[in-house]
């Protein structure tokens, strides 16, 4: 079992972890350069609210990774530079879950497999922890790559992961 987190992680976050930025983008790109990046599979999003860092995201395309489907959601600052990727799972299991009333057990689903692939590449989370009834968060600091990742889990709803540049200390 030991065998097979690992192997879900260097197949989910491998890609992903091999160099700094994400994949085929680099923090700072505008949007037009992210979607010349993506080859043109990127399409404009119809969520323009600001996350919590203040990151809008503009653009989103399909990405997948080893078992896992997922919405990359490319987030701008105010500059209009690119500032995170968030990887939302395609978990059909969450929606399933909530339409039917059930409370989720994230130990069963693929959040739970994409939860043991993330702590296995980065190991112990180093940050967050933070679990109330409705979600959890975790958090790392990926030196070697230079980027903050955080996982987290929305009961009902599903999980992601997002990947954004290290932040200086006391920057927001």
């Amino acid at each position: 079992m030991k065998r097979l987190g690992i192997l879900l992680a260097f197949v989910c976050c491998g890609a992903s972890a091999a160099k700094a930025d994400w994949e085929y983008t680099k923090w700072g790109m505008t949007p037009q350069q992210v979607a010349g990046a993506a080859k043109n599979r990127t399409k404009k999003s119809s969520d323009l609210h600001p996350d919590s860092d203040g990151n809008v995201t503009r653009l989103v395309a399909p990405y997948k990774s080893g078992k896992f489907f997922f919405e990359a959601q490319f987030g701008f600052d105010a500059a209009d530079r690119l500032s995170s990727v968030t990887l939302v799972l395609n978990d059909k299991s969450a929606a399933m879950d909530m339409d039917m009333g059930a409370d989720m057990n994230m130990n069963h689903g693929v959040c739970h497999d994409l939860g043991v692939s993330v702590k296995a590449t980065y190991g112990p989370r180093q940050g967050g922890g933070a679990a109330h009834a409705l979600y959890s968060i975790e958090t790392w600091r990926d030196q070697k790559n230079k980027n903050d990742v955080k996982y987290t889990v929305l009961d009902g709803a599903g999980c992601y992961v997002q990947y954004s540049a290290i932040k200086s200390v006391g920057a927001h």
